[in-house]
């Protein structure tokens, strides 16, 4: 009998959980993505579980083909057409936790600043995975009040992309270099997408099938790279990068790439995430995880409330404020490359990845509080009643 290749026994553990997490999340209706966060820190907890040493530039892959699909879905005539409500609740959104946060992380909890700074942006964060698949679940994707708020909540993650850039690139030694490297990351992301054009367009004399999918991976991976080389994370860019995708691709590619994350990327990203979670530290500082949910929680229902009470009434003002309350998708991807880039250590890593979890499952719980989402029908009575998508939303 041959010996076994530990990886080989890691990866039936790694499926088996996943599938178990999907079936809960099936169940209680709960977001999949944080229950396979718990699952990683539980399994690291109890069992001491680790993904074998080599694994972390796939995961890197991974959150980045995350934000990749975050830009490729964005419905860009739509954000055109509603650019100014959307940046107003994105920019408020975003900017009100995230300055309230800071003070909190520097003066109260006497964190780094540069720790401060990434804690008070992921701690800010509106999770598009979240809200993209509760407005799905309840089938209000298509109508005006799910365009909105998806359109806000894209505007809140590319301000907090450019905000931990902008931080990053600012702390990074070697000013120069830097600065060109970014630059390259800026023409990558535009470049790079027509390039992939090219390649499988009706010009082209390749017809290999999947040769879109491939391009897009080595994209990914160049940006990745490019990144690792001056410690700034480049999600802004594969955010951008996503955009330009979005403006010639069809369905068909976009399943596929869906199917391909969601079966693989995602789920060993999101358990993963967990598996580095330092439990134990976290237990120990239970009052700062307490004081740090509570204050995101507070910050953002306050910030998001009036804005949305304005733009959508009064009456969908609640709803909206604890919907849009979830952390997830952008601030865990932060998170992950400011851990792996040496910016972050690993207990504030730990500490804020349970934050996140713990806000995105506590939204979508609270959430059922509200009459318009214990039923589709009642969300669609709720947000849409009879109305089509091309009709307006109320402004008072």
């Amino acid at each position: 009998m041959t010996s076994l290749n530990p990886l080989d026994f890691d990866l039936v553990v790694v499926f088996g959980v996943v599938i178990v997490t999907a079936l809960v999340a099936r169940a209680t209706q709960l977001p999949i993505t944080a229950l396979e966060i718990l699952a990683g820190i539980l399994l690291a907890f109890f069992f001491s579980f680790q993904l074998p040493v080599g694994t972390d530039a796939i995961l890197t892959l991974g959150a980045l083909l995350i934000v990749f699909l975050a830009g490729i879905e964005t419905n860009v005539a739509f954000l055109r057409a509603h650019f100014r409500k959307a940046m107003v609740m994105g920019l408020g959104g975003f900017l009100v936790p995230f300055v309230g946060l800071l003070l909190v992380l520097v003066y109260v909890v006497r964190a780094p600043l540069l720790v401060s700074v990434i804690g008070a942006t992921v701690l800010a964060d509106t999770s598009i995975s979240i809200v993209y698949t509760t407005l799905q679940q309840y089938d209000l994707t298509n109508l005006p009040f799910g365009r909105l708020v998806l359109a806000a909540t894209l505007s809140v993650n590319l301000v907090e992309d450019l905000a931990i850039t902008t931080t990053t690139f600012l702390s990074a030694p070697a000013f120069v270099f830097t600065l060109g490297v970014l630059a390259a990351l800026a023409v990558a992301a535009i470049l790079l997408p027509r390039l992939a054009r090219r390649v499988s367009g009706p010009g082209s004399p390749v017809t290999f099938s999947n040769l879109p999918a491939r391009t897009l991976l080595f994209s990914l991976a160049l940006l990745a790279l490019l990144s690792a080389l001056v410690g700034v994370p480049g999600i802004l860019f594969v955010f951008l990068m996503g955009l330009i995708f979005s403006q010639w691709v069809d369905e068909p590619f976009i399943v596929d790439m869906r199917k391909l994350a969601f079966a693989l990327f995602v789920p060993v990203y999101f358990l993963a995430v967990g598996l580095r979670v330092d439990l134990g530290f976290v237990l120990a500082n239970w009052p700062l995880l307490i004081v740090l949910a509570g204050a995101a929680t507070v910050l953002k229902i306050a910030a998001i409330f009036p804005l949305a009470a304005r733009f959508m009434g009064r009456r969908l003002a609640g709803p909206v404020s604890v919907l849009m309350n979830a952390r997830l998708t952008s601030a865990t991807v932060i998170l992950v490359l400011t851990l792996g880039l040496g910016l972050l250590t690993s207990r504030w890593y730990s500490l804020f990845v349970t934050v996140v979890a713990l806000l995105a499952l506590g939204s979508s719980i609270s959430l059922r509080g509200f009459d318009g989402f214990r039923s589709t029908q009642g969300a669609r009575a709720l947000f849409g009643g009879g109305r089509t998508p091309s009709e307006g939303l109320p402004t008072t």
